[in-house]
């Protein structure tokens, strides 16, 4: 990625990012909603293609910085900005070319660590508790057949407390009725697809991006849906006066 191009970016970015605001602002959903969806590809633009000098270097370091200052506020925005700082400091300051043979985005390994711990209808517990995302297994009348501890911990419950809970209850009844339950249907039909969904936790507004796909535990027992979650940054929130 050439410096004149990534500098390109981040100033089409920062633009978007101050008219998102600014409609913030006007309580202009249309335009909210279109910008919303423009910012995400071009942080992935930004942050995804080696740069070729240590100049553009640090301009990618310079604009995770003032990302993680400008959106510090929100919890969300800034588990993502801290794990593209981490990525920038991987890809550069790893120690050279062998370990960035061997460094993988952590997204990318994280799902490889879902397909192999899920293999053949077989659950590996050990595995999937290690993650960061949370995953679940969701039985055809819609309860948790299995959560990871991750899942559990952010409802601030065990994980026995549960299992056999129907999603309704944590997802929202709205959000089942609307998005949830015809997402897992289409699942147990066969199809793996992704959902996004807003949730209130605490009075807190998080916004989740899923990934369903079909999980039998036996040839002989019916499919269930396997849901696999993160938060993702909502910057619809209103900012602080």
């Amino acid at each position: 990625m050439g410096r004149g191009f990534l500098e390109a970016l981040i100033n089409l970015f920062w633009a978007k990012y101050a008219d998102l605001h600014g409609a913030i602002g006007r309580q202009d959903l249309a335009t909210i909603a279109k910008l919303d969806a423009e910012l995400d590809p071009l942080l992935e633009a930004i942050f995804s293609t080696q740069a070729r000098d240590q100049a553009s270097v640090l301009i990618q370091f310079r604009f995770a910085l003032k990302l993680l200052k400008e959106e510090a506020d929100d919890r969300g925005c800034v588990r993502r900005n801290v794990h593209l700082m981490q990525m920038l400091v991987e890809r550069y300051l790893a120690g050279g070319k062998a370990d960035e043979a061997q460094a993988s985005d952590a997204e990318g390994s994280e799902i490889a660590n879902i397909e192999d711990a899920t293999v053949d209808g077989f659950l590996d517990d050990a595995v999937l508790n290690r993650l960061s995302q949370r995953v679940m297994v969701v039985t055809p009348g819609y309860r948790i057949l299995y959560t990871n501890d991750t899942n559990a911990s952010r409802f601030a419950i065990s994980r026995e407390q549960l299992i056999g809970k129907h999603v309704a209850e944590f997802v929202g009844l709205h959000c089942f009725r609307n998005e949830f339950k015809s997402a897992v249907d289409r699942c147990l039909e066969g199809k793996s697809l992704p959902l996004t969904y807003a949730v209130d936790l605490d009075g807190e507004i998080v916004v989740m991006r899923c990934r369903m796909s079909p999980f039998a535990l036996s040839p002989s027992k019916p499919a269930c849906a396997l849901v696999v979650m993160e938060e993702e940054a909502d910057r619809r929130r209103r900012p602080a006066a």
